[in-house]
């Protein structure tokens, strides 16, 4: 697995002590590295560093002519059975931002032979990934085909639900499966389980819906001084003591791999400025004003970005303005879209952004304070990329049109979206024929209760309560295991270590 965030210190100890399996672990980055180092060699079984491999390889890439360069990364993609190695380039948010062509193509070589040294001729009782590194996205690519089995956790749109790439995974390990299971009546324990939780999940949201807590914390809609006065000064100790918890050596590696920028400029564009701009845009007519929801309109919440929502999931979508535009083009004469950003989004985009968004004839801005309950009640049909409003909407029987790679686009009554001519045509006809059916909709909930695990992923260590990070590190050792035997029949494995 890769390690670059302290909770996954806590998932290694867990795997050791619940599956009884030491780790191989993947590091990325310098500060990876510096994690790794904390752990002791009884949970892990090797540490395969590309801080290391760039150092040692790197002197040698830079002084292959670029037809060289080229050669090598096609017999590297032929073994490892990618394509190219270029939409996992746009997937990366620090690779993305340089276009030196000389640069790149050599660090893509780099990164490719890396992950032939992890994947090829090797054996392991389950990959766990994820995917928004070049690096992470190509183990991904390259996994399935070389025989291994890859589990992706994916964060949950229920708080503390854990999914997995399923559709990757096979048919055993997937809402398609479950969903047939309970259409057609079964009644194990886990689909009974199941469907006993969707019922009381739904009878509780469509009584009281209300934004998971997460959501409310993040939120950048009101400004709390104290709060961001407290922030400031954290970030300012931990880069003040940064020198005692990491070492001049990971610091620099980060820097020259382009993982991170210069000292204190993340805080600057990431909380400094997004903060002064976020106290004018409040100020604005246009967060002030009240939008009119009479008649017809189509509810387009915007989302974070960037972030793996967009990045990965919704890539082909991840321009928000193109996709604004276009589909304001192609609504029913007469219907407007309204769109509200992200609340934690506030001041992180250009006034100018928004102003283009008004541009369009058939375009408003809706404050991100307004709940966005309100507008799904209200609106004709609900659109995304990949966004949580999406599977709200489906859930109160609203049309959905989706156009990213997310679980619900596959959902009966949805209308999954491409860019196309006909684009216009199926919108009105879904529009016009659409009817809401409660069983599709408790079955497709039950489908995901019975496809996802108990706990919560990512935030190990960083949102989870101190007293509770060892307890979820172990649910999530238990998730592992049951994703792993949902997929024995599709990914069997007859050797022991």
């Amino acid at each position: 697995m890769t390690i670059g965030v302290a909770g996954h210190m806590s998932i290694v100890r867990s795997f050791r002590r619940n599956l009884n399996r030491k780790t191989v672990a993947v590091v990325l980055s310098g500060q990876g590295l510096e994690y790794v180092r904390s752990l002791d060699e009884t949970v892990l079984s090797k540490v395969v560093s590309f801080p290391d491999y760039y150092r040692e390889n790197s002197p040698v890439i830079r002084e292959l002519d670029d037809q060289e360069i080229l050669d090598q990364s096609r017999e590297v993609e032929a073994q490892l059975g990618v394509s190219s190695v270029n939409p996992y380039h746009y997937y990366d948010r620090d690779l993305r931002k340089n276009g030196d062509w000389n640069h790149v193509i050599r660090r893509h070589l780099l990164n490719l032979r890396f992950v032939a040294k992890l994947l090829v001729d090797a054996r392991y009782y389950f990959v766990r990934g994820e995917n928004v590194t070049h690096i992470g996205c190509l183990i991904q690519q390259a996994a399935h085909g070389l025989g291994h089995r890859y589990i992706r956790p994916s964060n949950a749109r229920l708080p503390n639900r854990l999914e997995f790439g399923s559709r990757i995974l096979g048919p055993n390990c997937g809402m398609e499966a479950a969903y047939d299971r309970i259409r057609s009546g079964a009644t194990d324990d886990t689909t009974k389980k199941a469907v006993e939780q969707a019922d009381q999940w739904l009878a509780s949201f469509l009584d009281n819906p209300s934004q998971p807590s997460w959501a409310l914390r993040n939120s950048r809609t009101r400004l709390h001084l104290s709060k961001r006065v407290y922030q400031y000064a954290q970030i300012g100790l931990q880069r003040a003591t940064r020198p005692l918890r990491q070492s001049r050596d990971a610091r620099r590696f980060d820097r020259e791999a382009r993982m991170t920028g210069f000292p204190g400029a993340n805080f600057v564009n990431q909380m400094l400025l997004p903060d002064l701009r976020r106290m004018l845009h409040l100020r604005r007519s246009i967060f002030r004003r009240a939008v009119s929801m009479e008649g017809d309109f189509v509810y387009m919440p915007l989302q974070y970005s960037p972030e793996i929502s967009t990045l990965v999931y919704g890539y082909r979508y991840e321009d928000q303005m193109n996709l604004v535009r276009t589909l304001a083009a192609y609504l029913p004469t007469g219907c407007r879209l309204l769109v509200k950003d992200h609340m934690s989004m506030m001041g992180r985009r250009p006034y100018a952004f928004y102003k283009e968004l008004e541009s369009f004839y058939n375009v408003q801005v809706v404050s991100p304070s307004v709940s966005t309950f309100e507008l799904l009640n209200k609106c004709r049909a609900v659109a995304t990329n990949t966004g949580t409003p999406g599977w709200e909407g489906f859930v109160m029987g609203k049309p959905v049109l989706v156009f990213g790679d997310v679980f619900y686009r596959y959902f009966p009554n949805v209308l999954g979206l491409e860019f196309s001519q006909d684009m216009g045509e199926k919108i009105r006809s879904y529009l016009d024929n659409f009817k809401a059916d409660e069983t599709v909709i408790r079955n497709c909930v039950a489908s995901y209760f019975a496809s996802t695990y108990g706990c919560t992923m990512v935030d190990i260590g960083e949102d989870t309560p101190p007293d509770k990070v060892e307890e979820q590190a172990d649910l999530f050792a238990e998730a592992c295991r049951w994703a792993v035997e949902s997929l024995e029949d599709d990914f069997p494995i007859d050797w022991e270590h």
